[in-house]
């Protein structure tokens, strides 16, 4: 089993708003960076540093393009957004559903059942990443180039 449920601490008694502190925050954080993308199409956001691994090797890293496909998803354009990110854009819905269950938690001061991955899962993840990378990266390769950022 690629997921295992790991024990938090106790529930604590709380304020239903002191609760949804933490996921609106973050919704408010990233709803500040997404318009900043649509803004600036994912070009430019400074101070937003450029890719340390493509800026010293030439080479596209796993997480580069994460911005333009976030500001292309944005625009409405979900081939340009695969494009830029194909993992990224898989995993954002999975992403949202986290988010959505954590505030559904706080919301009902209930503990949230916490997951993670088995040393086999992140293994996988992993995987899937290093072959991401030296794909996009051999553009001679079917769909190479238009993995690619």
């Amino acid at each position: 089993m690629l997921l295992t449920p790991t024990a938090g601490p106790a529930p604590a008694t709380t304020s239903r708003v002191r609760a949804l502190v933490g996921p609106v925050l973050t919704a408010v954080a990233v709803g500040a960076v997404v318009v900043r993308l649509h803004a600036t199409r994912g070009i430019d956001v400074a101070p937003i540093p450029l890719c340390p691994m493509h800026s010293l090797t030439g080479l596209w890293c796993p997480f580069c393009g994460g911005l333009r496909g976030v500001a292309a998803l944005s625009h409405g354009d979900l081939p340009a957004a695969m494009s830029s990110n194909l993992p990224l854009m898989v995993l954002l819905p999975v992403i949202a559903l986290s988010w959505a269950l954590w505030a559904s938690a706080a919301w009902q001061r209930r503990e949230l059942a916490r997951h993670t991955l088995s040393n086999r899962g992140w293994l996988a993840l992993a995987a899937v990443f290093l072959v991401f990378t030296v794909w996009r990266n051999l553009p001679q390769l079917p769909l190479g180039a238009w993995l690619a950022p």
